[in-house]
C-alpha cells in the first residue's frame, strides 16, 4: 500500500511545528544555526509537515534540500541531493531551467533511468554558468561515485553546501526524511562523519526525521552527541483533541449531533490524521449513499468492517504490512502471542504470560525488542502497545481470524461487528461520566506501582481512601489518603491552566501527621500555559497533562 504525504490545500494544522521551523530558518539567516529532529510514529504527518514547509518557503536566500531516504541506494541519494541543490538555486535565483540543452558529455549516471539522467545533466550544464565552484564539487562527487569510492563521495556531499554558501551567499536547509536509513548505505561510520561535518558547518541547517523514535534518539544521543550542532527534538504525534475535532467535523458533523461518534474516533485513533481521514471519510460516504435518516452507529460499524476487517481494507492491509515489516517471518511466531496477549489488556509480565497460557523465560527480552521497534512502550512495570488502533486490530481482527475455534468467516464478521458495537457503547457511557470521577476511580486502583512520566519513573501510592471534594469554579479537588499522609490533586476541566491555578495548589499547607500533604498533583485537562508549568516544576508539583493521563488510564 502506497501512502502519499499531504501538502498544499489538503494540509491541516501543525502551526506550532511550522512556526518552529520558520523561526529556526530566520535565525539561520541571522547567523544562529539550530538543527532539528522530528520524531513520531508512522503516518503521524512528519513528511507532510516537511513538504508543506518547503512548499511555503519562498525566501530567495534559503535553498531547501529535501531527500526521502526510504528504499533507495547511495547513488540515487547522492544524485538527488546534488540535483535538489542545483534546482533549488535556479528557483531561488529565478534562472532558466536549461531544458533546451542537449547533452552528450556524460555517460549514464549510476542508478538512474535515462530521463532522470538527462534531467540531471541539464541542471549540471545550466548551473555551470552561474555556480562553477559548486558544479566543480558536484563533478568531483560524480567521479567518486563512478569509481565506487562512496565514502569520499559522501564527504563531498556533506561539504557541498559550504562551497555553495561561499559562492552564492545562500544558506541551505538540508532535510533528511527517515534519517536512520543512512546506516543502510554501506558507508564507514556514516553518523560519525556526518557529525564531524555539521559541527563546523554553521551556515547549513539540518532537519532530520524518523518513524523509529527509539532508534533516532539513540543515534542523536550516542552517535551525534556534539559540542556544536546538537539537535532540538520535536515529537510529532496525532492531532490534539481540539485539532482532531476540527479535522473531521466537516465529515461526521451532519450525522453526529452529540459528538459521540467524533470523540470515539479521536480516542480510538489517538488523533492520527491518516486513520481519522480514512474512517471518518468512509463513514460520511456510507451515510451519504444511504440518504435520509441514518443510524450513525451502523454507518460506523460498516465503515470499520470494510477498512479494518475485510482482507482488502486499507487499514487491515496496513497493519498486516506493519507486522511483516517489523517482524521477520521466523520471528512472528515468537512475538505475535506476546502482542495478542497485550492487546487483550494484559500489561505486566505476569499477566501477559497468563494470557499466553504459558511461561516464557525470554519475555522480558522480547518486550525490550518490541520497545526498540516502537511497537510497545513501557512505563515502570507496565507495557502497552503504542498504537491503540493497531492494538484493537490485533485483538478483534488478527486474533479472531487466526485463533477462532470455528472457522466460519460469516460468524467471525458478525463477532467483529458485535465487539465493535459493544466498544462504542462502552465509550458512550464512559464519555457521559464526570472527568474528576473517572480520575478518582483510577486513583483507587493504584498499588505502589511505578509509571514513567516524562524522563522519570514515578511511584504511585496505594490509597486507602480517595475522596472527591467540591471545588471552586472549574477546579475539582481530590484527596488520596495513604494512612500516613495524603496526596492532593487539583483537576481543571475547562480552559487552559494559568499561573494562578498552580499558585492556589501551592498555597495549600503541608500539615502534619496522617494529614500531611505528601504530594501535590495538578491535572490540566484543557492544557497549561508555559509559565504555569514552570511554576509547578519549581515547587515540585507534578503536572499530568492529557497525554500522561491517557497513559495512566490505559495501564
Amino acid at each position: 500500500m502506497f501512502i502519499e504525504p499531504v501538502s498544499g490545500p489538503m494540509f491541516f494544522g501543525r502551526e506550532e511545528v511550522l512556526g518552529t521551523l520558520r523561526k529556526r530558518v530566520t535565525a539561520l539567516k541571522g547567523g544562529y544555526r539550530q538543527n532539528l529532529a522530528l520524531t513520531g510514529p508512522m503516518l503521524c504527518g512528519k513528511s507532510s509537515i516537511l513538504r508543506h514547509f518547503i512548499k511555503k518557503t519562498s525566501d530567495v536566500d534559503v535553498v531547501p534540500i529535501y531527500i526521502e531516504m526510504d528504499g533507495e541506494d547511495f547513488n540515487v541519494f547522492s544524485l538527488r541531493f546534488m540535483a535538489s541543490l542545483m534546482h533549488g538555486f535556479l528557483v531561488a535565483s529565478k534562472k532558466p531551467t536549461g531544458k533546451d540543452f542537449l547533452l552528450s558529455e556524460f555517460s549514464d549516471l549510476p542508478g538512474c533511468e535515462k530521463k532522470e539522467s538527462d534531467d540531471f545533466h541539464r541542471l549540471y550544464k545550466t548551473c555551470s554558468k552561474f555556480i562553477p565552484d559548486t558544479v566543480k564539487c558536484v563533478s568531483s562527487i560524480l567521479n567518486h561515485l563512478k569509481k565506487k569510492k562512496n565514502d569520499l563521495a559522501y564527504e563531498g556531499l556533506l561539504s557541498l553546501t559550504s562551497v555553495f554558501k561561499s559562492e552564492t551567499g545562500k544558506n541551505c536547509v538540508v532535510i533528511l526524511d527517515e534519517f536512520h536509513n543512512l546506516s543502510n548505505f554501506g558507508l564507514k561510520k556514516p553518523f560519525q562523519v556526518f557529525g564531524k561535518f555539521i559541527m563546523v558547518q554553521k551556515n547549513t541547517m539540518y532537519v532530520v526525521s524518523s518513524s523509529q523514535e527509539t532508534l533516532l534518539r539513540d543515534i542523536l544521543s550516542r552517535k551525534l552527541s556534539l559540542l556544536f550542532g546538537n539537535f532540538e527534538v520535536i515529537e510529532i504525534n496525532g492531532f490534539d483533541s481540539h485539532a482532531a475535532r476540527s479535522f473531521i467535523s466537516g465529515q461526521v458533523a451532519p450525522l453526529d449531533d452529540d459528538g459521540v461518534l467524533r470523540d470515539y474516533l479521536i480516542q480510538l485513533c489517538q488523533g492520527n490524521p491518516f486513520y481519522l481521514e480514512a474512517i471518518a471519510g468512509r463513514v460520511a460516504q456510507i451515510a451519504m449513499d444511504r440518504g435520509g435518516q441514518v443510524d450513525k452507529k451502523e454507518c460506523l460499524l460498516d465503515a470499520m468492517a470494510e477498512l479494518l476487517y475485510d482482507s482488502v481494507g486499507v487499514l487491515n492491509q496496513y497493519f498486516t504490512n506493519t507486522i511483516n515489516f517489523f517482524l521477520e517471518k521466523k520471528n512472528r511466531k515468537k512475538y505475535i502471542p506476546v502482542l495478542v496477549s497485550m492487546a487483550r489488556g494484559n500489561s505486566t509480565c505476569k499477566s501477559i504470560q497468563k494470557g499466553m497460557g504459558r511461561q516464557d523465560k525470554d519475555l522480558s527480552a522480547k518486550i525490550t525488542k518490541l520497545r526498540e521497534m516502537d511497537i510497545v512502550w513501557t512505563s515502570g512495570v507496565f507495557c502497552k502497545i503504542s498504537d491503540k488502533l493497531f492494538e484493537y486490530w490485533l485483538r478483534h481482527v488478527h486474533a479472531l481470524k487466526t485463533r477462532a475455534m470455528i472457522d466460519d468467516m460469516d460468524m467471525k464478521y458478525l463477532e467483529f461487528k458485535n465487539s465493535l458495537g459493544e466498544d462504542y457503547e462502552n465509550y458512550r457511557m464512559f464519555r457521559s461520566l464526570d472527568a474528576a470521577d473517572l480520575i478518582a476511580g483510577v486513583l483507587c486502583r493504584f498499588s505502589n506501582e511505578k509509571i514513567e512520566m516524562g524522563l522519570n519513573n514515578r511511584k504511585l501510592s496505594s490509597f486507602l481512601e480517595v475522596k472527591k471534594l467540591d471545588g471552586e469554579g472549574n477546579i475539582t479537588s481530590i484527596l488520596g489518603e495513604t494512612g500516613t499522609g495524603r496526596w492532593v490533586f487539583h483537576v481543571k476541566q475547562r480552559d487552559i491552566a494559568v499561573e494562578q491555578d498552580v499558585a492556589d495548589l501551592k498555597k495549600i499547607p503541608v500539615g502534619s501527621g496522617k494529614h500531611k500533604v505528601m504530594k501535590k498533583v495538578f491535572i490540566p485537562l484543557g492544557g497549561i500555559e508555559q509559565n504555569a508549568f514552570l511554576l509547578a516544576k519549581e515547587h515540585n508539583i507534578w503536572v499530568w497533562d492529557i497525554l500522561t493521563l491517557n497513559r495512566i488510564f490505559r495501564v
